[in-house]
């Protein structure tokens, strides 16, 4: 009989953990990316969206963790449902000069309820004039 019990006991425990991790497909946030150059956080926004039906608001810090000061373009894109379409840029490129350890902040964007990506796009020239691209895709957050 006890060991019925403990059975049983061990079969629920494993089907309760099991059934758990379902739910830990979608990230958590704050999310985080980093390469050698970069560190980009993705975070929900203290500031709340003015149409909460449609939007949810975000957050995004970028740190340049080189040792170099760099001319940086920022790109936000999120896909749309249809295939034949491009990429929705979320907010305009716009280069900005950063020192080492800076740290630039997007404290308010938008992004549509259910959209499944948001991909930033940094892109800098080194210092011998050769353009750089590098592409961070934050998938399933909410």
């Amino acid at each position: 009989m006890n060991r019925k019990f403990v059975l049983t006991l061990l079969v629920l425990c494993l089907m309760i953990t099991g059934g758990s991790s379902i739910f830990a497909v979608k990230s958590v946030l704050p999310v985080k990316s980093e390469t050698t150059k970069w560190a980009v956080e993705l975070h929900k926004s203290k500031l709340p969206s003015p149409q909460p039906e449609k939007y949810k608001s975000y957050e995004l810090l970028v740190t340049n963790i080189s040792e170099d000061t760099m001319d940086v373009t920022f790109e936000l894109y999120r896909p749309v449902q249809e295939p034949l379409q491009e990429q929705i840029i979320l907010t305009d490129p716009f280069s900005y000069d950063m020192r080492p350890d800076e740290t630039v902040s997007f404290s308010h964007f938008f992004v549509k309820n259910g959209a499944k990506e948001l991909e930033v796009v940094l892109s800098w020239n080194d210092q011998n004039g050769r353009k750089h691209k590098q592409s961070f895709k934050f998938t399933n957050f909410e």
